[in-house]
């Protein structure tokens, strides 16, 4: 079973974003409100993918994408706001769903980036 890792600082979103994972068939890997707690993970084992929201708390994530792709591990970006440059210029090639997500949008973000 692929592992999923999720990322979102909103508690409600995080639990939404973690059944919908699960009721697709994936495991969720680990599921964080923080990026230092989702680094932390990364330690250990290396997801299959990641479901990252942008503004995690009010810090960008930008230093988790880019460790995510040091370790060759895909993500989807799951957020409301699409105007930040790195979507334009280092994450130009990453997938984007836009808040509030449907499960049939991440489902098949998840399965074009798996």
């Amino acid at each position: 079973m692929q592992k999923i890792m999720i990322v979102d600082d909103e508690a409600l979103v995080l639990l939404d974003l973690t059944m919908t994972v699960e009721d697709l068939g994936y495991e969720v890997f680990c599921d964080c409100t923080d990026i230092e707690t989702a680094l932390s993970c990364l330690e250990k084992e290396t997801p299959d993918a990641a479901l990252l929201d942008i503004d995690v708390g009010g810090t960008p994530v930008w230093p988790l994408a880019r460790a995510l792709q040091e370790c060759g591990c895909p993500f989807v970006f799951v957020s409301a706001d699409s105007g930040h440059k790195e979507l334009r210029t280092e994450f130009a090639g990453a997938a984007l769903v836009d808040k509030p997500a449907s499960t049939d949008e991440l489902a098949r973000a998840l399965q074009s980036i798996l």
